[in-house]
């Protein structure tokens, strides 16, 4: 599965190595936004049961069965799905001071949930260092 911290390390490295087709690259990571678990993804499950991603079976945003899918999606009275679509004042830690929050979304927040009981702490997946994440001075 995707690690969304390999977008800015991808960057970084083309700046050094070709710096015009990091600049491409850079546009494209922009426009992508890293993981929309909550936003442009979702999952719906066997018995219409809605995810915010095909990992977060734990947490059910609704039914299709009951309620039509587009209706679920767009409730941001849900208290983790209207925090998933805007994440930059929910996150914690590093990624709250994180340069590329942009471009990764914050990776995986079931992640970060599953490791540490927190969806909004750091996802543990994320190797960037505290210089690559800082921003530029």
């Amino acid at each position: 599965m995707d690690n969304h911290a390999d977008g800015p390390y991808v960057y970084l490295r083309l700046r050094r190595e070709d710096p015009q087709r990091a600049a491409e690259v850079l546009k494209l990571l922009q426009w992508n936004e890293g993981n929309s678990s909550g936003r442009g993804i979702g999952c719906v499950s066997w018995d219409g049961s809605v995810h915010p991603d095909q990992f977060w079976r734990h947490l059910n945003l609704g039914n299709v069965r009951q309620r039509p899918f587009s209706q679920i999606w767009e409730d941001l009275s849900h208290p983790v799905l209207g925090k998933l679509k805007d994440k930059r004042p929910h996150v914690k830690g590093r990624c709250a001071t994180c340069r590329w929050l942009d471009i990764c979304g914050g990776n995986f927040r079931v992640r970060a949930e599953a490791a540490t009981g927190d969806l909004w702490a750091v996802d543990p997946a994320c190797y960037l260092s505290d210089e690559e994440i800082a921003p530029p001075a």
